[in-house]
């Protein structure tokens, strides 16, 4: 191909690029903005699924939920994942002491929010100890370890669970708070979960 011929066709290769960029974008645009825009879900709302979710986990045993039970995590404010932090850690213990580690690692391929992944990484730490706490004859310290043992209940319905809770509602030398956290958290379980 001779000089002249060369420049020809790199303009119109040139030329073909730019429109179809441009159409391209056009459509794009297009489409975007012409589809419904998702509505916000109310941190409430958000909350009660995520609940309801872990909750209802061990009737189906479904570990397809468990994306889901994610994505929801990862759409929670700051404050409201601070609020619910340690019962997912506990939930997300379970599954993995249940259905095995392995699970992690395709969870944390999935599209959710850094703070999802570090619960997931928290739960991996735990996890190999969690028999040694199950089995533990101290009651629980802290509000915080009374959800753990919750959402851990939640995926694989451990009485041990229940039993450093009850040990802790009557433990004296706890916090009055923790044990009315205890003790009222086993009325509001007791009725859900039918134990």
């Amino acid at each position: 191909m001779n000089r002249e011929k060369i420049l020809k066709y790199t303009f119109f290769t040139l030329i073909g690029i730019i429109i179809l960029f441009f159409g391209l974008r056009e459509a794009y645009l297009h489409v975007s903005l012409s589809l419904p825009e998702e509505q916000e879900i109310p941190a409430s709302e958000m909350v009660e699924t995520l609940d309801s979710l872990m909750g209802d986990y061990h009737k189906t045993r479904d570990i397809l939920t468990i994306p889901t039970i994610l994505n929801y995590l990862s759409k929670l404010n700051t404050f409201e994942y601070g609020k619910h932090k340690a019962a997912v850690i506990g939930f997300l213990t379970g599954l993995l002491h249940e259905e095995g580690r392995d699970h992690a690692k395709y969870w944390k391929k999935l599209k959710i929010s850094r703070q999802a992944k570090k619960a997931i990484d928290i739960a991996l730490v735990v996890e190999p100890k969690i028999d040694d706490l199950l089995n533990s004859d101290e009651s629980l310290k802290d509000i915080q370890s009374i959800d753990f043992y919750w959402g851990y209940f939640a995926a694989t319905y451990d009485m041990r669970c229940i039993k450093l809770i009850i040990k802790t509602k009557n433990d004296k030398q706890r916090p009055e708070k923790v044990r009315e956290a205890a003790e009222r958290s086993l009325e509001y379980n007791r009725m859900r979960h039918n134990f």
